[in-house]
């Protein structure tokens, strides 16, 4: 019972001391019942708002920390970058046709080069792009290179490396990337030479074979023993598809 149905029915009825004994026990556990259920709704209540502290605590950390990154990234160089002081026209591009200039700048094995702009954060990936060395402009005209740079850059490994050590001691990050891409393409057109020489060997040698195939047909008479469709007009099978047939004006007989 509710403790307005006992106040009621008290004042309405004179009522023998059982009653009035069991009904103060019913208002006991239906007191207990309630106060239990009320402590359980504030542990619910305090637990859901520990939770959002909790989670309101990892937030402010995590913000703090990419603040953090940010902050150290703009005041320092990355790791393995520089200061820009080699490459002043080093742009990277931001959007709608801009460009900013590069802040930081890193020197790769390949004469790439990768930046950061002073607006780019620690989660953002480098822009590459190709170097070159600068042109110096004199009154003179520029001079072919000396043969014993070429016999250097296509010489041994050991050569090309001592060169390559006095090259990077001008700290000219363009100069160092050309002279990395000469050698490069240097050797590719060595390859694409050894290439070529090899199909002409090959080109010369079926040619010969093809000639003696020729000798030994005309040695087998082939002419007179299908003399009879000297006449007859050449066709196609049905079933056979014509492949790259020669034609004149593409390339020659051999």
């Amino acid at each position: 019972m509710s403790p307005r149905s006992v106040r009621a029915t008290i004042a309405s009825h004179d009522l023998p001391a059982n009653t009035y004994r069991s009904i103060i026990n019913g208002l006991v556990v239906t007191s207990k019942a309630r106060t239990h259920r009320y402590s359980q709704d504030l542990a619910t209540q305090e637990a859901d708002h520990k939770k959002k502290l909790d989670d309101r605590e990892e937030t402010i950390e995590f913000l703090e920390a990419r603040l953090v990154g940010y902050i150290d990234t703009f005041s320092r160089p990355p790791e393995g970058y520089v200061e820009n002081g080699h490459l002043m026209t080093f742009t990277i591009p931001c959007g709608g046709g801009l460009s900013n200039p590069a802040k930081w700048v890193k020197k790769l094995d390949d004469g790439r080069v990768a930046g950061y702009t002073t607006e780019d954060g620690p989660h953002d990936l480098p822009h590459m792009c190709e170097i070159y060395a600068s042109p110096k402009y004199t009154a003179d005209p520029a001079e072919p290179l000396p043969h014993w740079i070429h016999e250097t850059l296509q010489g041994s490994a050991p050569a090309y490396a001592a060169f390559l050590d006095a090259v990077k001691a001008t700290d000219d990050w363009g100069l160092e990337a050309d002279v990395m891409r000469f050698q490069t393409l240097d050797k590719c057109v060595l390859a694409y030479k050894a290439q070529l020489n090899r199909t002409h060997g090959e080109l010369k040698s079926t040619i010969v074979t093809r000639d003696q195939c020729r000798g030994c047909l005309e040695c087998a008479h082939l002419g007179e023993r299908v003399s009879h469709l000297a006449g007859e007009p050449q066709r196609m099978p049905t079933n056979v598809r014509a492949r790259g047939g020669w034609k004149e004006g593409r390339g020659r007989r051999f």
